[in-house]
Parts: C-alpha cells; sequence; structure tokens
C-alpha cells in the first residue's frame, strides 16, 4: 500500500498523467470521494469481504500474481476482526482495543503484542512495526479524500461504468511513483467496489488489485469477536518487529 494513502492502482490516461506540469483536481471526483470519507467517518461498524489480487517479487525483475481473500470487521474506536486466506495460508489478527493477536490456522501458532489504543493508529503500527497489510484500510479513514489529494498530481472523474450489473463511478489518480483507480457504488452509499494500483518504481510496474462485496453498515457484533482463545496445542511465539 502508498503510506499513508496504502493503495496502487493503474489508470487508463497513464501518459496523460506522466505529462501533467501541476495538480490537476477534478471537483466531480473530489465530491464523490468526499462523499465516501463522509460516510465512512459517520459508521460505527463496517464489515465486507474484500478479494486481493497483487503482484509479489518472485525473482529479479519477475513478479507473479497471488491471490487471497479477506473477512474483514472494523468497529469504532478499537476494534477488528481480519481472517485472511490465501495460497497455502489462513490467518486471523484480532484486535480487542489494547492487544492485537495474529493466528495462524495451517501452523496452529499465534503470537500477541500489545498496540494503540485506537483502529487507526493501529493498522499504522501492524504496517510501520510488522509490515501487516489489513486489506485495502486505508480507504477507511475519514481524512482519504483529503490524503489522496495531498499526495496525487491528477485527479479525474472517468465517468460512470457497470460492474456486475451495478452503476459505479470510475474515478482515477496519479502522480510520479504510482496510478490508481476507483470504482466506487452509484448508490446513496458511495461505498467502494473496487481499486487498482500500479506502482511504478523499479524497473518493472506491479499491480494491487481489490474487489469489495458483502458490506455491512453499522451491525452491532458480539465482543467476544475480537478476544481470542488459543486452540488446543495452540503455540505462542515471539512476534518480531521488520528490519
Amino acid at each position: 500500500m502508498i503510506r499513508k494513502i496504502g493503495l496502487g492502482l493503474l489508470l487508463i490516461l497513464t501518459g496523460h498523467f506522466a505529462q501533467a506540469q501541476e495538480k490537476v483536481m477534478d471537483t466531480t471526483a473530489l465530491m464523490i470521494l468526499d462523499k465516501m470519507s463522509g460516510v465512512f467517518g459517520e459508521l460505527s461498524s463496517v464489515g465486507f469481504t474484500s478479494k486481493v489480487s497483487k503482484d509479489v517479487v518472485y525473482a529479479e525483475n519477475f513478479f507473479i500474481k497471488e491471490f487471497s481473500s479477506s473477512k474483514v470487521r472494523f468497529v469504532g474506536p478499537n476494534k477488528f476482526s481480519v481472517r485472511v486466506t490465501g495460497e497455502k495460508r489462513e490467518d486471523l489478527y484480532s484486535y480487542n482495543g489494547s492487544q492485537v493477536v495474529y493466528y495462524s490456522f495451517a501452523n496452529n501458532i499465534y503470537t500477541v503484542a500489545d498496540a494503540p489504543d485506537n483502529l487507526i493508529e493501529t493498522i499504522d503500527w501492524l504496517y510501520n512495526d510488522f509490515d501487516v497489510e489489513l486489506t485495502t484500510a486505508d480507504l477507511f479513514y475519514p481524512s482519504f479524500s483529503k490524503d489522496l489529494v495531498d499526495e496525487m498530481d491528477f485527479i479525474e472523474f472517468l465517468g460512470v461504468t457497470l460492474i456486475n450489473g451495478d452503476r459505479v463511478f470510475h474515478i482515477g489518480a496519479a502522480n510520479d511513483h504510482v496510478t490508481i483507480q476507483l470504482w466506487i457504488s452509484d448508490d446513496g452509499y458511495y461505498l467502494p467496489k473496487k481499486t487498482l494500483i500500479t506502482y511504478l518504481d523499479g524497473p518493472q510496474s506491479h499491480q494491487h488489485e481489490t474487489d469489495f462485496s458483502d458490506w455491512e453498515l453499522n451491525n452491532v457484533y458480539p465482543e467476544s469477536m475480537f478476544e481470542f482463545l488459543p486452540p488446543p496445542g495452540a503455540k505462542q511465539i515471539t512476534w518480531i518487529k521488520k528490519d
């Protein structure tokens, strides 16, 4: 992810963006992004399913596709549960307001670490200290639209299109390092339907694509969902920070 924007998306008009000399901000695109950020700012909880396709380094100058899906539940101001299923892995990240637990279903191991006392700081802490990305979590920052404007050189409304029969607003953004596409639902809720990021740094561009579905807004989740009870035989290990 782009920190703090945390996304990396491909835009159709990459060549056009690369030629931009000054910031160009489309007012329609900014209004839609503000609506999306406003909706998330008003929610007490949000749940969704995300399916991710991303390019990962396999060898020098060679990327391969890696696929995963996540069931995500965020509860403000200080709880989350994220279950990630991918190639040869199934992991759980759980946060109860004071500690984050990581559990590997495949290996029956877990680790616990004291965490900040709120969602935003904890999500940043996980990425900065442990290189853990919780889906495309930056979309859910209340300040997302402002952060995007600060980071990008070009933001444009690309029109209305369909994804799986649903009307969506198509928005593109770019700077020298990344291009971004977002598809946001045209249904009054302004929820993201898809994001696509292309990182331009390095000898080859690489992509990170996320599809969102199964939205749950303002659900009341049981407190027990965010508390971790080690399964029988589970081994506790030390959570080591990245270098």
